[in-house]
């Protein structure tokens, strides 16, 4: 809410850069609406619209709690409505039952703070087809807007900055002082031109991210062509933007520059600008940005990694299951064979299961919708029946040293039990047949402790503190040989924070790992 005001959004007219963004996105899906919705606490606002009805222009809102766009910000992701008369969200909403709509697809309006505004949706009145390809196109236009919507905060503060510099020009040193301390604030690098492209300011931020100091060159072109060229790129739409935005073609820019770091990483940059005009004044300034996006791009690809590994995972089991059936099907079989198969198709069916319950719970732990049933538990017994049931179907030896008191904590014994599992899974499958697993529990300063051992693959060091991020594989070759999707140790690391207590990695390549949960202990009865 904050952030909308500080947006300027609310209760302003019409926004032609939004108009043309839904009027475009309307035309590019083939949808007769779209729309730019702002949520409130209590109300959802429209911003912009295509081909709105009149009564809906001459009061452009309504209740929070009849709107679907309301779900796109309590989930803080994309939602795709097939039809809304199949889904008991919105199948008895008044709203939605009135206007007719059955389709609708929506995108976070997710600012660089973190803030979702509101949402980019197109709708229908008619079921209409709307894949993950057109999901990711509209996800990128709701970029778009909010670059439009942030930009506007930007240039509206430069103009403040350069109104007060032509009306205090007696007091020119805090006037440098003023605009130094802006251009220093904030995460991104920025830097201020005249009409020309001559560069006037920039802050440090910029010279940290390239590694290039602008004070080498008085021409923001070459400074631009420059960094292009010492990072082997070449952006003519990039130069090009620049220019048209320098000769006045122009209000405003935006592209993207990417480079290998030297650690082999690949580094994304967001580069926007835009014109700037003072009170009173023809003269024009030039006002660019420089945004490190690496982390948002590295986030996708691992989100996309993760997306191949779940369709993995899915269709392995499926193939088996489809082949087995049709061959009991339309084969007569033994009852040998017979039941054979069945055990075969119920493996595998309960693989699927296991699968879609660990995505369902970690999905519900990332919403905090995550329900635990605290009660007092022994650690050591919690992970003997665990190892029990394991010992019974690998060949491989799980060794369990156990403590020689009990461990008493406070946990839901069912969760804790997932955690060792997937714990174990791991170890399993990254470590060479035929070296044990290793289970120790021990108590040390308060806190009772359950480390899993093996002597598998190990993990390098700059990796470890990524391992617990959702999303996330380790790069090895055998990602694909091992199986699974990633998201075994994320939902270790709910269960353990949900608890109270900690999970660590200690790990040395080629010789293995250690993974330790500890709990909090508890004082027992006398």
């Amino acid at each position: 809410m904050l952030e909308l005001q500080e947006l300027d959004l609310m209760g302003t007219p019409s926004e032609p850069s939004l108009d043309r963004i839904t009027k475009l996105v309307a035309g590019l899906f083939g949808m007769p609406y779209c729309l730019i919705t702002l949520i409130t606490a209590e109300r959802q606002l429209f911003k912009s619209g295509n081909n709105l009805p009149q009564e809906r222009l001459e009061i452009p809102s309504t209740e929070r709690g009849l709107s679907i766009c309301q779900h796109v910000v309590i989930g803080k992701k994309s939602l795709h409505v097939r039809d809304t008369q199949e889904d008991v969200r919105f199948a008895d909403n008044p709203l939605i039952r009135d206007s007719g709509i059955r389709f609708y697809a929506g995108a976070p309006l997710m600012t660089s703070r973190g803030h979702i505004l509101g949402s980019l949706c197109v709708f229908d009145m008619e079921l209409r087809s709307f894949d993950d390809a057109d999901m990711s196109r509209l996800e990128d236009f709701s970029r778009w807007a909010v670059t439009e919507m942030e930009l506007r905060r930007d240039v509206r503060e430069k103009q403040w900055l350069a109104d007060r510099l032509s009306r205090e020009t007696e007091n020119s040193r805090l006037q440098e002082l003023l605009v130094r301390q802006a251009f220093e604030s904030g995460v991104e690098g920025k830097l201020l031109c005249d009409g020309s492209g001559h560069i006037l300011l920039y802050n440090q931020r910029l010279t940290h991210i390239f590694g290039e100091s602008p004070a080498s060159y008085t021409d923001v072109r070459a400074y631009l062509h420059a960094l292009l060229e010492h990072r082997g790129q070449f952006a003519p739409m990039l130069l090009d933007g620049l220019g048209q935005l320098i000769s006045g073609g122009s209000e405003e820019f935006a592209g993207r520059l990417e480079e290998m770091s030297g650690d082999g990483q690949l580094r994304s940059y967001e580069l926007a600008g835009c014109t700037m005009t003072t009170s009173g004044s023809a003269e024009r300034h030039l006002y660019l940005t420089f945004r490190d996006c690496t982390d948002e791009a590295l986030l996708e690809r691992m989100k996309q990694e993760f997306l191949s590994s779940v369709s993995h995972e899915l269709r392995t089991p499926l193939t088996s299951i489809t082949g087995f059936a049709e061959i009991m099907v339309e084969r007569p079989l033994d009852d040998d064979k017979r039941r054979r198969y069945a055990v075969t198709i119920h493996r595998e069916a309960q693989k699927l299961s296991v699968l879609l319950n660990q995505l369902l719970d970690l999905q519900k732990m990332e919403a905090g919708e995550q329900s635990y049933r605290m009660a007092p538990e022994d650690l050591q017994q919690l992970v003997a029946r665990e190892t029990a049931i394991w010992a019974k179907g690998e060949c491989r030896e799980l060794e369990l040293i156990a403590s020689p008191v009990p461990l008493p904590v406070m946990a839901d014994g069912m969760r804790i039990r997932q955690a060792l599992r997937n714990l174990i899974s791991n170890a399993l499958k990254y470590s060479p047949e035929p070296s044990p697993i290793t289970i120790r529990l021990y108590a040390s300063d308060g806190w009772a402790h359950a480390a899993v051992e093996d002597r598998g693959i190990g993990i390098e060091e700059e990796a470890r503190d990524k391992l617990f991020a959702r999303f996330y594989r380790i790069d090895n070759s055998n990602k694909r040989k091992v199986g699974g999707t990633g998201s075994g140790l994320a939902v270790v690391k709910h269960i353990v924070s949900a608890h109270g207590g900690h999970i660590r990695c200690e790990s040395e390549p080629s010789r293995g790992s250690v993974f330790t949960i500890s709990l909090k202990l508890q004082p027992q009865p006398d």
